[in-house]
């Protein structure tokens, strides 16, 4: 009668299955394979990752070429391997890309914020001329463009604003310094003395220059009366005499 083998307990062999355990060490590949994987999206992990994963798969493989019975994991160490080396060939081609893309996003980032200047720049110098109607022909300050009521004598209370609070008040907006320049003291007549705004200015200069020249912008810009609209090459704050823009600087 043929005998009947009793099952084999775990982590021992089975008798006829020569060189087969079944428990085989496959931590290294394991390792290898989530470096490797992790490597592609993040340039390698700096490099440091790649070539830990590199190093595990090639240890991992080795011990399963020698010990099969021990080791296992071939095909992970392969694959932790091959990932890992692509994530090092891409480190170039990743740098090469991101020296192209970095300086067009600086450039975009300084063309939007002096657009917004720009903007700003225009939007003071239209509240200005509409304000002035409303107060005898005469500017007046910021505040006093965004609440009429506290300057200018009898303005209804539900009368509109002429420029939005956030303008206003803003000293730094957009990588850019806003400066408001009073020029000098509004002149009313006497027939005028008691409609008028007691802050009026018979001239005014609105400056914007960038917070950081060369990163947040390039060019400063100043506004006047006039309505005039111009920019200064070199990003410093435009110099303002009496709320006039200087002559050297260019118009829009």
């Amino acid at each position: 009668m043929p005998s009947v083998q009793p099952p084999a307990r775990p982590g021992t062999r089975r008798p006829g299955v020569r060189g087969r355990n079944l428990s085989q060490r496959k931590g290294l590949a394991i390792a290898s394979l989530i470096l490797g994987i992790l490597s592609l999206p993040t340039a390698g992990l700096l490099g440091i990752g790649a070539a830990v994963a590199i190093v595990l798969g090639i240890v991992a493989l080795v011990r399963a070429n020698k010990e099969p019975a021990v080791y296992g994991g071939k095909g992970m160490a392969i694959a932790g391997i091959v990932l890992s080396g692509l994530s090092i060939l891409l480190i170039p081609i990743m740098g090469i890309m991101a020296a192209i893309a970095i300086p067009s996003l600086l450039r975009a980032r300084v063309s939007a914020n002096e657009a917004v200047a720009i903007g700003d720049l225009r939007t003071v110098v239209s509240a200005q001329l509409t304000y002035a109607s409303a107060n005898g022909g005469f500017f007046d300050s910021l505040e006093c463009l965004s609440a009429p009521t506290n300057c200018i004598p009898d303005y209804p209370a539900a009368g509109p604003t002429f420029l939005p609070g956030g303008i206003a008040t803003a000293s730094v907006k957009s990588g850019y310094t806003r400066t408001f320049y009073p020029g000098a003291p509004g002149q009313p007549t006497a027939e005028w003395q008691s409609s008028v705004s007691p802050t009026s200015l018979a001239a005014f200069a609105y400056v914007a220059a960038p917070e950081q020249p060369g990163v947040s912008g390039t060019r400063a810009f100043c506004a006047d009366a006039s309505g005039r609209v111009c920019s200064t090459s070199s990003g410093e704050m435009p110099p303002v005499f009496d709320g006039v823009c200087p002559i050297d600087c260019t118009d829009l």
